[in-house]
């Protein structure tokens, strides 16, 4: 099979053949995939590390793809990630002696770095998502197994700052009473981890059928909901099996005080519709 000749190509690829990968593999294919812009500037044996496999490991998926080896993944994702950063820069280790071409590409990396991480907690990355919820009554927070956590928090904060919300974490008649009767004035935040998403995809299903918002929190671009015009890919650390949540609840807690912001600027005038859906469904 050709190798992939670009990201989008190396993304389906990886998506398609990802429940193929041992377990190995796939904490590897869901680094490769969220960490894209990192790869330029990190060796086999640090991509391995974060990752949490072999350097060997690393290679061999390579050449797995169809690349000859590391490097060949690495100069395509440079290509199309960082095309501003000096080919010779990935030869040198950055942070030991190798030039001041080496030290001024690590530097305008860093600060990419903290670019893209300000993007995703600000108002360019999160803020479509909390325009899109401002003014909705209720909000659905769906979600299921790991899921859970993030959902019942947001529920929680959701309701702090003054916006109806109600926490769907399985599909059974109570929870899909809420899926089945959204309110024209609601709207679903899903929230996906993992390959637990049969309640966040019921959730944006139900939510296309209604013909409200659906805005989705996952945990790699690998997930299918990641496509969706309002969603966010928030990699977690993956670790024995048991994902790490906590830049996931960081985003979900700046995507609360977004909302909120909206909320006072009265970008939205929620009315009293939803808080009455509210009390008849949960009745």
């Amino acid at each position: 099979m050709p190798m992939p000749s670009d990201i989008e190509t190396l993304r389906e690829r990886l998506r398609r053949d990802y429940d193929g990968f041992s377990p190995a593999q796939q904490a590897l294919a869901r680094y490769v995939a969220d960490h894209l812009a990192d790869l330029p500037l990190m060796s086999a044996h640090e991509v391995a590390r974060a990752a949490h496999c072999s350097p060997a490991t690393v290679v061999r998926f390579a050449q797995a793809l169809g690349y000859n080896g590391y490097p060949d993944l690495q100069q395509l994702v440079r290509r199309d990630q960082r095309p501003w950063l000096p080919v010779a820069a990935r030869e040198h280790r950055f942070g030991l002696i190798g030039g001041s071409d080496s030290v001024a590409a690590a530097l305008a990396a860093e600060r990419h770095a903290l670019e893209d991480t300000a993007d995703r907690l600000g108002q360019r990355g999160l803020g479509p998502l909390a325009q899109a919820l401002a003014g909705r009554r209720p909000v659905v927070v769906a979600g299921d197994g790991h899921a859970r956590v993030v959902v019942g928090l947001l529920v929680d904060r959701l309701a702090r700052v003054g916006v109806p919300a109600v926490a769907v974490t399985g599909l059974d008649l109570p929870d899909r009473a809420w899926l089945e009767t959204l309110a024209p004035n609601g709207a679903v935040l899903a929230v996906s981890i993992g390959r637990e998403a049969q309640v966040a995809q019921a959730a944006i299903d139900a939510a296309r059928a209604a013909n409200v918002p659906a805005a989705a929190l996952v945990d790699s671009s690998l997930s299918a909901l990641a496509r969706l015009p309002l969603a966010r890919v928030v990699p977690a650390d993956v670790r024995a099996g048991a994902p790490s949540l906590v830049a996931l609840v960081a985003v979900a807690q700046a995507l609360v005080v977004l909302v909120e912001s909206a909320v006072r600027r009265g970008a939205s005038r929620p009315d009293e519709n939803g808080e009455r859906e509210l009390s008849a469904i949960g009745a």
